[in-house]
């Protein structure tokens, strides 16, 4: 509520918070599983600033400057800027770190279906555009780590991914993972040692598959919940596939 006092960085110091409304104006938060993202505007720019909400791993910078070397180098079309700072946000006197993105103006990938739902032309266009942007990562050796509705974002037709606290670069290699990923877009037997280029292949199927179908019977989306917390799939789908409703349709 007081960015002067509580941000060491210099650009955030001197910004303004977006505030939940006139009614109740305290920032708004838009929470994850790991951190709680507030939007901070300055001169023009604005930020997403991710304040963590469980305790940071000793070694989350040294991923984080990783990740940062590997995109810059590769020029991904598909990530946005952003700085892992140490000293990031003061809380009763203390210092903790955040994650300071540039903000994307898009749709999640779950409202942006809810709305072109019944747009197959829009539907498949995301589905070739997926296809590409999964090649793309596999190319340099790159895993999201967590692809899932709310971590996707869909920018006037094109792809961008947001959360990149389990990323997977080349240079990370032989380190576990601090995190499983969204129980209705990950394999069942995916764990924190699961840590690997290929960590992203069963949630780009999931939800390559899940475009697919709602483009040719768009009814699914209401039929299978479409939307809650997911797109069509779930973990008791991945768990149970003989006793999956949704799977047997899909079949």
């Amino acid at each position: 509520q007081n960015p002067a006092n509580c941000f060491a960085d210099r650009e955030l110091r001197t910004a303004t918070v977006e505030l939940m409304g006139p009614a109740l104006p305290i920032p708004k938060a838009r929470s994850g599983n790991f951190a709680t993202v507030y939007k901070l505007s300055c001169n023009g720019a604005s930020w997403a600033v991710r304040c963590f909400t469980r305790p940071v791993h000793p070694d989350q910078r040294l991923r984080y400057d990783e990740i940062s070397t590997a995109l810059s180098s590769a020029s991904i079309p598909y990530f946005v800027g952003f700085r892992y700072l140490e000293q990031g946000i003061r809380v009763g006197g203390a210092w903790h770190p955040i994650v300071k993105m540039d903000w994307v103006q898009g749709e999640p990938l779950d409202v942006y279906i809810a709305h072109h739902l019944h747009d197959q032309g829009a539907l498949l266009a995301l589905c070739r555009a997926w296809v590409e942007m999964s090649a793309v990562l596999a190319r340099h050796g790159i895993a999201h780590g967590d692809l899932q509705h709310g971590n996707v974002l869909v920018v006037r037709g094109e792809l961008k991914l947001v959360d990149y606290d389990g990323m997977f670069v080349p240079k990370l290699a032989g380190r576990g993972s601090h995190e499983s990923g969204h129980r209705n877009y990950q394999h069942p037997k995916r764990t924190e040692s699961t840590f690997g280029s290929s960590l992203d292949h069963f949630s780009e199927w999931v939800i390559f598959v899940s475009l697919l179908a709602l483009a040719a019977t768009p009814r699914l989306w209401s039929a299978y919940r479409g939307g809650d917390d997911c797109l069509l799939l779930r973990r008791a789908d991945f768990d149970s596939p003989d006793q999956s409703a949704v799977l047997a349709e899909l079949c």
